[in-house]
């Protein structure tokens, strides 16, 4: 039998216990260093009565390894009846977590079987998790004798705890003390998917796609982990299955760890992002390989790059002293630590609240940043704005644009620069003069807007003004505003446009 370390004992008996005392009922589980004696099963071999012959030995619990291999299992269970009636309420059940075929055996009696263990060719594999009812009165004061017979012949991965727990307590399905808070966690895998559909919707913005795909990703990964983790507490699945179960958890964690150290790479180190990211994943990669159980592993897949990101994030604190870094530092700091603090519950509905939170808290932080990045580039906009306003003002005194009106045979040109306002009237418009001379231009509004230089703005409906000839706004209450031009006439502003003709006022008196 492999020796196994008192983590890697304990790993699936804190599972099985944290999850009991969360569904708030118990269970007597079996220790990792409870004593028993175990033996190759014989060709044809029923229950055996000697477990001393040759081929037998005494190990612990937590060393019995059925993969490729069919054993027979004994082990002796002190009870005290009266003592225990907490694990012993009517009804009571046995119940077993491994990865194994398994036959339960109780003083003799056979119980239940999940499968059928045998050989590599006749075993007929059963579920991870099963539960068998304990008939009244088979239970006796003093010492019990359990015997199981297992067997694990499917399966591409050996493991280093197969049997996660033997347990004994109140009959029920074996899933209620697997999965702590599974409402919860659909609770949690809601609000997941929720946020994938939203960053997605995202990603459809050309401008956005980047930086939310990275959120699409995350919520993804998360989804999908938190969906296999609810699997064996929610549905149950044949132990065959659990090993492929494995590896893809452990992969889209590794996954979400990467994409969350791509995502503060891009964000806080453009230039180098790159080099970080080899770190990270050079690191998880490492720590894959030297960890023993794929708890751990798991883990450290998460665990790895979002040290590296955190590392990363500091180190640009240090230099630039930005708010945002280290408001970006202690998050991801936090997350850090709570992994550590609750590494022994990492699989459990916990610690996807935590990566919810994160989620959520990084994408605050990006759109504080995009919000910020836009109201400069606004302010970069008027600015440029400004100063094509002012140059094509300045081309307008050089060289005055013309407008050619065509009336009663002839054509009249006029300079833009004599122009006060022009008046909109059905498929016409009236052009007013600053001597107060009228033309009628035979187009509607739009067409002359588009003949007209940019110092002409739009603040009505049915009117445009010349900029260079506005002499104050005032403003009435609850109806927009009046332009009193140079020429003394007077234009309405529409309520609409009274904000952009304010702007367009002050831009030219400045």
């Amino acid at each position: 039998m492999r020796p196994m370390t008192y983590l890697g004992r304990l790993t699936g008996l804190l599972c099985v216990l944290v999850a009991t005392v969360a569904q708030g009922a118990s269970l007597r589980t079996i220790s990792a260093d409870h004593i028993v004696q175990v033996c190759t099963a014989q060709k044809g071999e029923g229950l055996p009565r000697d477990f001393s012959r040759a081929g037998c030995e005494t190990t612990t619990l937590g060393d019995v390894d059925p993969q490729g291999m069919e054993l027979w299992v004994r082990m002796v269970l002190p009870i005290n009846t009266a003592d225990e009636n907490e694990y012993l309420t009517s009804p009571v059940g046995l119940f077993l977590f491994a990865k194994a075929a398994s036959e339960i055996y109780l003083n003799g009696q056979l119980l239940g079987n999940n499968g059928q263990p045998g050989n590599s060719e006749n075993e007929n594999p059963g579920r991870m998790d099963v539960s068998v009812f304990v008939p009244d009165g088979l239970i006796r004061d003093g010492d019990n004798d359990l015997v199981l017979h297992l067997s694990s012949q499917h399966g591409f991965l050996t493991l280093y705890h197969p049997i996660h727990s033997v347990a004994i307590g109140a009959y029920r399905d074996p899933r209620a003390y697997v999965q702590q808070h599974s409402e919860l966690g659909l609770v949690v895998l809601g609000i997941l998917l929720v946020g994938l559909m939203y960053f997605f919707v995202r990603c459809l913005n050309p401008q956005q796609r980047r930086t939310h795909t990275l959120f699409v990703l995350l919520c993804l990964f998360a989804a999908l982990q938190l969906c296999l983790e609810l699997w064996r507490g929610i549905g149950g699945y044949p132990y065959p299955l659990h090993d492929a179960r494995l590896l893809l958890v452990t992969g889209l964690s590794l996954s979400f760890g990467l994409c969350l150290l791509i995502f503060i790479g891009n964000k806080f180190a453009p230039g180098h992002a790159l080099h970080w990211i080899y770190a990270g994943a050079g690191l998880s990669g490492v720590s894959l390989f030297l960890f023993p159980g794929f708890d751990a592993k798991t883990t450290a897949a998460t665990f790895m790059p979002a040290a590296v990101a955190t590392a990363l994030v500091t180190h640009q604190w240090w230099k630039t002293r930005s708010l945002a870094a280290m408001r970006s530092a202690l998050a991801l700091l936090g997350f850090l630590l709570t992994i550590l603090v609750t590494a022994n519950y990492f699989h459990e509905t916990v610690y996807f609240l935590l990566v919810a939170a994160l989620i959520c808290f990084l994408f605050v932080q990006q759109a504080l940043d995009s919000n910020r990045q836009q109201r400069q580039h606004l302010k970069n906009q008027e600015s440029i704005a400004k100063l094509t306003f002012r140059l094509e003002q300045g081309a307008q005194h050089q060289s005055p644009a013309t407008l050619k009106i065509a009336s009663a045979g002839k054509v009249d040109i006029i300079n833009t620069a004599n122009i006060g306002y022009c008046k909109a009237a059905r498929d016409y418009t009236e052009i007013h003069l600053v001597d107060g001379r009228q033309h009628l231009y035979s187009g509607n509004m739009k067409s002359l807007e588009d003949q007209l230089p940019s110092t002409f703005l739009r603040v009505h409906r049915s009117y445009l003004v010349n900029l260079e000839q506005i002499k104050s706004l005032s403003s009435q209450a609850g109806a927009g505003g009046v332009l009193a031009l140079n020429s003394d006439q007077q234009v309405p502003v529409s309520r609409r446009l009274m904000p952009a003709v304010r702007t367009a006022v002050s831009e030219e008196g400045a």
